[in-house]
């Protein structure tokens, strides 16, 4: 049993709690004692009243039913509660305290008496079978010997109690219904005894005086009100909603067995037993029952018997229990030890019910524990009437009905059987609650709880530590002791019927049941419960432990199904564990082997429906007597791998950032090195610009004065003719003045001098412009342009170096153009790229003419071709090709890359075509490329968007 531990009352520290141990079936078990119990105490009333027993029980049943009724929604509303009524009822007059701690306690001793009362019949039955054989009972030692065989066994826990309670109360319960039942049909059938009222004409009884009833009820209630015990063990029920329903079912059961019993009983062969129970019963149930009526009666009777005791042993200790939680007892009764026994509670029981012995008489000892048991129950109807507004409370009014008629019914039957005793009754309950306030205050060890709980947690040494010698010393006893009391019976019994044996054998086998129950729970039982409880412990621990890894631990049997797992495999195979039980591993795993047997000790897995989700399986084999079984441990390594394939891709990252860095700093120097060089081309161009702008002004005055000088000119040559042709002869002075300057050239070179300056102006002003178009500083916008015009523009600023030189021969310029709509772009840049292609072609022609003037080789005409055409309708190209030595594949291979020439030292930085690359590539969105063989000449393709 697992019990955890709490605090009590008054944060009194207890050792443990009870838990929910038992089954329905044996809660069930305790709640048909007083049912099978009515066979012991029917006979006497109907002895005592005849057939008038009907008319007390009739009442007492329906009261009995309500009362069950109404025990059974207290417990619907305290589950948690153990006791039963008695500890519902001190709730109900929680207002009432002192009033509440009698009740229950009164209930309480009416239930102590139980073992003792039941002891005193059994021990009567055993009387009775060994008269016929002249055996001598000790009487005594059998009183205080079944008094103390339920205790022994109680003190090895409820649950073994319990079970042989339900193994007792099956043949029992069946029996006493068969009674009822075959007595009833036999009641029909029979000509002389067919109804209730002939049976009060045979039994010559006389009309029920009032006292006579109440003094009879007053022992009745004892068993007809007691058929609510099952609500003791509400709070250590597996399922107390099942456990409370059966108090239904017994409410059905007491119309059934309390009336059918006594009209059977009632029948005048009940008078032969001359107040003896058992006779009484056998005379009855003779007619019915036959030959078997015998066996019957006292397996009814043994077994009622020792029934009633173990639930009486069962229910005091759970009453001072859950009185002592509450608070309303000492602190001690409320220990409990690891297997669930009220060792401190059971002790007080054991002595208040050895004590009922003092009292001697059965009837007096009835007479006596009844009074606070009936005071109980009355003052419970009182309390269910005094919270009448609670929903848990029914029928109210017929509560206090009942508590009017239950406190005459107690004033008057007490008084009818002793008023001495009756007094005895009242105030027993009082000595109770002084001795508890004494254990309170005492200091004695054993009066408090820390005493038995050092006890309890103390584990068991010396003699029972070797089980199996055990079990072996116990096997010879019981074997022993058993042929010896079979010899000493036999010898004893061999002339005597076999009937009388076959009574003997049901007392002595019910005895024994208890005996050897009794002998084990103080031998093999605790052992046995210790293996389990240390089987328990290591199980709850590897439970723990699997329930607080974060790896999924998983059984496996040979073929790899899943067997078991821990809480953390729901996580990672996104199932519940109920569900993957049955399931294959290999179906979550992929690239795993369908059998363990050929599983790697280690490997690693993805999981079939999170591909990106890697588990490391660690596999360790376990082999049982039975089976092979695996244990898997599965890791998720899902993280672990992302940071090494974090970290790899950041040490690539590193290398490739290392490689950008590189890279960058070499583009930092080509673009320091471009940025010197369009500094540089910036100031020519601006020195051109500048140059030309100076050029331009002085040139258009002259240019513009020229047309004028010209006109001038005319008309004044035309004047001197004029002169001429009106005035022939002149002065001679003038004469020789004409002759002197000599007028006719003059006349003939001036108009042609004035035309060769004009024409002159005109170039110079061309000039300007081309110098102008090329540098284009106030077109810095990107903006539609005419790439004719820049290609002429930079033909006529290369002029020189096409013409024919020393050692050089002109370079033929072929032009291709074709019709070319206006290009967006920035013109300048793109004057700078044909500038840089066009001057690259120029020199190596000129190289190539160098080489063969060395090698004496016949020189070849040197020709560039510049070809324009639109591509695809919506780009320009523009291809520049020469004849000259073409270039290597390893050179065309870097020629864009910054730095790289093939010129000489001081002619040529190596930037020029890398920068045209970033010009037509990353400014205009274009395409250059160069189309060389070495020999074959090279051709520059330029192609740009028209529109960008």
């Amino acid at each position: 049993m697992h019990i955890q531990p709490i605090l009590g009352a008054n944060n009194n520290k207890l050792s443990y709690q009870l838990q929910r141990s038992l089954s329905v079936f044996e809660t069930w078990g305790f709640g048909v004692t007083s049912h099978i119990g009515w066979i012991t105490v029917a006979p006497v009333l109907c002895t005592a009243l005849g057939a008038n027993a009907i008319l007390l029980c009739l009442p007492g049943v329906i009261v009995g039913i309500l009362l069950n009724l109404q025990v059974q929604c207290l417990g619907k509303h305290w589950t948690d509660m153990s006791g039963g009524t008695p500890n519902y009822a001190a709730r109900l007059l929680k207002n009432y305290s002192g009033l509440g701690r009698y009740v229950a306690i009164g209930y309480f001793v009416g239930w102590a008496s139980v073992p003792v009362v039941y002891a005193i019949a059994l021990t009567d039955l055993i009387k009775a079978n060994l008269e016929p054989f002249g055996i001598a009972c000790p009487e005594m030692a059998l009183k205080i010997g079944f008094t103390c065989i339920v205790f022994v066994v109680a003190f090895s826990g409820t649950r073994a109690l319990a079970i042989l309670h339900l193994f007792l109360v099956v043949p029992a319960i069946a029996s006493i219904l068969a009674f009822c039942l075959q007595g009833l049909w036999w009641l029909t059938l029979s000509n002389t005894s067919s109804s209730f009222f002939h049976a009060m004409e045979t039994r010559e009884s006389t009309s029920l005086q009032f006292v006579d009833w109440a003094k009879w009820y007053f022992i009745a209630t004892w068993n007809i009100y007691s058929c609510e015990t099952t609500s003791s063990f509400v709070a250590e029920s597996q399922c107390p909603k099942d456990t409370l329903q059966f108090l239904t079912v017994a409410s059905w059961l007491m119309p059934l067995i309390f009336l059918g019993c006594t009209w059977v009983l009632a029948q005048p062969a009940t008078a032969t037993g001359q107040g003896n129970t058992y006779l009484s019963l056998l005379a009855v149930s003779q007619a019915f029952w036959g030959q078997s009526a015998s066996i019957l009666v006292t397996l009814l009777m043994a077994f009622s018997s020792l029934l009633a005791s173990a639930s009486a042993v069962c229910i005091l200790p759970r009453i001072l229990y859950q009185l002592s939680l509450d608070g309303r007892m000492s602190p001690v009764f409320a220990v409990v030890s690891k297997r669930g026994v009220l060792a401190p509670a059971l002790v007080f029981t054991f002595l208040c019910s050895v004590l009922n012995l003092v009292w001697g008489d059965l009837t007096r000892i009835v007479m006596i524990t009844n009074t606070g048991y009936l005071a109980s129950i009355t003052s419970f109807h009182l309390g269910l009437w005094l919270c009448r507004g609670r929903p848990e409370v029914r029928w109210a009014w017929l509560s206090l009905l009942f508590f009017i008629v239950e406190v005459v019914v107690l004033v008057v039957g007490g008084l009818a059987w002793s008023w001495q005793d009756f007094l005895i009754g009242l105030f027993l309950p009082i000595i109770i609650l002084i001795v508890d306030a004494a254990i309170r205050h005492i200091q004695f060890a054993p009066f408090h709880p820390r005493w038995w709980i050092e006890r309890c947690n103390t584990q068991p040494i010396g003699l029972f530590q070797d089980f199996i010698a055990i079990q072996v010393i116990v096997l010879v006893l019981l074997t022993c002791t058993a042929t010896i009391i079979s010899w000493w019976f036999s010898a004893r019994v061999n002339s005597s019927t076999g009937e009388i044996k076959a009574d003997l054998l049901i007392v002595l086998l019910a005895t024994v049941a208890f005996v050897a129950v009794a002998i084990a729970c103080w031998t093999t039982l605790p052992q046995i419960a210790s293996i389990a409880e240390a089987r328990q412990l290591a199980e709850s621990r590897f439970i723990t432990a699997l329930d607080t890894v974060p790896d999924t631990v998983l059984v496996l049997d040979k073929n790899g199904a899943i067997t078991q797992a821990n809480p953390s495999a729901e996580n990672l195979l996104g199932m519940s564990i109920n569900q993957l039980t049955g399931h294959y591993l290999s179906e979550f795993l992929s690239d795993l082997d369908a059998l363990p047997t050929y599983w790697q000790s280690t490997s690693e897995h993805s999981l079939q429906n999170f591909p990106n989700q890697i588990v490391e399986t660690t596999v360790s084999q376990r082999t049982n007597h039975q089976n092979q079984e695996y244990i898997v441990f599965l890791r998720d390594i899902s993280e672990r791998k992302l940071s090494e394939e974090t970290l790899r891709h950041s040490e690539a990252t590193l290398r490739q950032q290392a490689t950008e860095l590189e890279q960058t700093l070499q583009e930092l120097k080509s673009a320091q090195s471009q940025l010197i060089q369009s500094e540089k081309m910036s100031s020519l161009g601006q020195l051109v610009a500048g140059v030309a702008h100076e050029i331009n002004n002085p040139v258009n005055f002259i240019y513009g004065n020229l047309i004028h000088l010209d006109n001038y000119t005319q008309d004044l040559l035309a004047l001197v003719q004029l002169y001429q042709q009106e005035y022939p002869k002149s002065t001679p002075n003038i004469l020789n003045f004409i002759a002197h300057i000599d007028l006719d050239f003059l006349q003939e070179d001036v108009p042609k001098s004035l035309n060769s300056m004009k024409v002159g102006a005109q170039r110079i002003r061309e000039i300007v412009l081309t110098l102008r178009n090329f540098s284009r500083l106030d077109e810095a916008d990107m903006k539609p342009v005419d790439i004719h015009e820049g290609l002429e523009s930079t033909l006529l600023i290369l002029k020189s170096f096409l013409r024919k030189k020393s050692e050089q021969t002109e370079i033929e310029v072929i032009k291709e153009y074709g019709n070319l709509p206006q290009v967006e772009c920035y013109a300048g840049q793109l004057n700078q790229v044909f500038m840089n292609i066009l001057t690259n072609a120029i020199d190596a022609l000129h190289q190539q003419e160098s080489e063969w003037l060395k090698q004496k080789r016949e020189k070849h005409p040197s020709r560039i071709t510049i070809q324009t055409k639109i591509e695809h309708n919506s780009h320009v190209a523009i291809l520049i090709k020469d004849n000259g030595p073409g270039m290597s594949p390893e050179v065309k291979a870097r020629l864009f890359d910054p730095f790289f020439t093939t010129k000489p030292v001081g002619k040529g930085t190596g930037l020029g075509l890398s920068i045209c690359y970033q010009i037509v590539v990353e400014k205009h969105g274009g395409r250059l490329e160069c189309i060389s063989q070495l020999g074959q000449g090279t051709e520059f393709l330029i192609e740009i968007p028209i529109k960008q």
